[in-house]
């Protein structure tokens, strides 16, 4: 009988281990939204920056960043484990982190400046251009993750780039 309990007690912890890696990778589920799950990923990374800036402050959103990231690459292996996809449209916790990069010298809430992150993030995130198709073929999270890091990059590139004229024009 306690053989039994343990065993059964171990089957509840194993499921809600693989529930809360679920939860982690879906972002809380946004990954389930059948139509763009990525876009709201996204859409998601925006709302989180603009509650610490508006709230609390811009290094909230660097630690929430860093935490992310670093648990990002255990949790997204241990999901692709019990998956046969190499990068499922469900696990969208790569998007928030490659969506939050552009947003990172953001301080203070501008339309413009929140749409032109957000729509350059998208498109290199779609497109997938060099080197992001390149990093999008590595095995595992280490791809899953990258290639949204490298969009990110690529969106932070624009939006500091148009930081830089407006600076040079002021």
């Amino acid at each position: 009988v306690n053989q039994k309990r343990w065993l059964v007690g171990q089957q509840s912890k194993l499921w809600m281990y693989n529930f809360l890696i679920n939860v982690f990778v879906s972002v809380f589920g946004i990954g389930y939204i059948r139509i763009a799950p990525g876009t709201f990923g996204s859409l998601f990374a925006i709302l989180v920056w603009y509650i610490s800036i508006v709230y609390l402050n811009i290094y909230f959103f660097y630690m929430i960043i860093i935490i992310v990231f670093i648990c990002s690459f255990k949790a997204i292996n241990i999901y692709l484990g019990n998956e046969d996809k190499d990068d499922p449209s469900e696990v969208v916790v790569d998007e928030f982190i490659g969506q939050s990069l552009p947003l990172i010298f953001l301080f203070q809430f501008n339309i413009f400046e929140i749409l032109l992150a957000f729509s350059s993030f998208r498109l290199f995130d779609i497109l997938k251009i060099y080197p992001v198709n390149k990093v999008e073929n590595i095995e595992g999270a280490n791809g899953v993750i990258m290639d949204d890091v490298v969009a990110g990059i690529y969106s932070l590139i624009v939006v500091m780039i148009y930081k830089i004229i407006l600076f040079l024009n002021a």
